[in-house]
């Protein structure tokens, strides 16, 4: 009787696991380059099951990537609910054809847990996720907690807001340079960073943010500059159930 009220449990979640029918769908366009960001909110037809799927995962703490905290590998029923969710407003807001497929580039439930003093100089600084524009990420924010949410920015000395493979060279090159200032500089400026990345500074400039909310998709391309934004003194857990849960999904157009 318990095995059979389990699978039934079970079935249940599976189901709820899914794109909403009545998904609202929204699309901003950010800074100068007009970078389409879409939001898609009450995305998952159930963010609750998403929630204890979360829970039942174990966490490692990220070792191939940059990002600051505790990862787990998306389940595949999730991370294919996240890309069927998104395909389509994907499709009309950049202009890809009806028939265009996507590929699976990488997929973790994410909590940022790393305090400020550990974190990696570049995990201190606005970054992009890709030089291909047609490369996406996918985030589903999760829990009903307060978090902040995610900052978008454009790097002043270059004007620069999407980091593509023929700007790369001189992104580089500009980064290089203030790197070598900071280091040489006896004194903190308003251009180093000492923290996780949150407000304007002399090097990069915020353009906007997208609010951390249940059961929220945010869409943008891999090549725009951005930023979690984690307030140290309250947002860091490693907690499915508490922490700053996101899903990331990573996916390319073949």
């Amino acid at each position: 009787m318990d095995t059979h009220l389990f699978s039934s449990t079970q079935t249940h979640t599976h189901a709820a696991i899914a794109p909403n029918p009545n998904a609202r769908r929204h699309v901003l366009q950010i800074g100068a380059e007009k970078t389409r960001v879409l939001l898609i909110d009450d995305a998952i037809q159930s963010i609750n099951a998403v929630r204890q799927l979360a829970c039942e995962q174990t966490y490692t703490n990220e070792t191939h990537t940059y990002y600051p905290g505790v990862r787990a590998r998306c389940p595949d029923r999730l991370r294919q609910a996240i890309i069927a969710a998104s395909a389509d407003i994907i499709r009309q807001a950049y202009h890809l054809p009806p028939q265009q497929t996507f590929s699976d580039q990488g997929s973790w439930l994410s909590i940022a847990n790393t305090p400020p003093e550990a974190l990696d100089p570049l995990q201190q600084l606005p970054h992009f996720d890709s030089h291909s524009q047609r490369d996406f990420a996918v985030m589903l924010y999760t829990n009903e907690q307060d978090f902040q949410g995610t900052g978008f920015y454009r790097h002043r000395p270059t004007g620069y807001e999407n980091i593509t493979a023929a700007r790369w060279p001189t992104f580089k090159a500009s980064r290089d340079a203030a790197d070598a200032i900071h280091r040489g500089s006896e004194s903190l400026s308003k251009t180093k960073s000492t923290g996780y990345f949150s407000d304007s500074t002399d090097e990069f400039e915020r353009l906007g943010k997208i609010d951390y909310r249940a059961n929220r998709l945010v869409i943008y391309p891999g090549t725009l500059l951005h930023s979690g934004l984690i307030d140290p003194t309250r947002d860091l857990s490693a907690n499915p159930a508490t922490g700053r849960l996101t899903v990331n999904v990573f996916i390319r157009a073949d």
